[in-house]
């Protein structure tokens, strides 16, 4: 299967300790599309100090996000039941319908019925991340526009899937406007 982005790439972008491989179970009724389950696989996921795989902070926490909320947190939509806890970025939880392939977030403090759609799929959410990371490594050997910078690279996230800002709350919003401010 072809992605947008290739394990060579994210491998030499995040380096050995940086990309987090998930297990490919082939029995039937797997939980993962078919898509999802190949790129987690093969290509992977990034695991670095913005943001933190899943699978990168060990085992001993539930990988479905119905083991991460208590009654204290309210009630976690129906539609929810059934996905699993991706990663934690940019104050959120993200999280994967695996059979959709979705990726939503769930931001820290907010009510679980506002969570948002953030990707399309874990393509669109490891080549967004992979950008930014190549964007970070070029910022502080660039004295370019900052703002301009971050206009082309939200306008290169955009063109490959526009759900991440679609929302004006959302993370991948909230994570540019940090960096325009010097936060990041």
């Amino acid at each position: 299967m072809s992605f947008a982005v290739s394990a060579d790439e994210l491998l030499s972008a995040f380096g050995l300790t940086g990309v987090v491989y998930f297990p490919r179970h082939e029995e039937p009724g797997s939980r993962l599309d078919a898509r999802t389950a190949d790129f987690l696989s093969g290509v992977g996921l990034p695991d670095d100090e913005y943001f933190r795989s899943k699978a990168g902070d060990g085992q001993e926490e539930s990988i479905g996000l119905a083991g991460w909320f208590g009654p204290e947190d309210g009630p976690l939509p129906e539609e929810c039941g059934s996905w699993l806890v991706l990663a934690h970025f940019a104050a959120s939880l993200i999280a994967l319908d695996p059979g959709s392939g979705k990726v939503y977030a769930f931001g820290e403090g907010d009510p679980l019925d506002s969570y948002t759609q953030l990707h399309r799929d874990v393509e669109s959410l490891t080549y967004a991340l992979l950008l930014f990371k190549r964007f970070e490594e070029h910022a502080r050997d660039d004295d370019a526009d900052v703002d301009e910078r971050l206009d082309r690279l939200r306008a290169r996230i955009e063109a490959f899937d526009p759900l991440p800002f679609e929302d004006g709350r959302s993370q991948w919003n909230l994570v540019l406007d940090e960096v325009a401010e010097g936060i990041w």
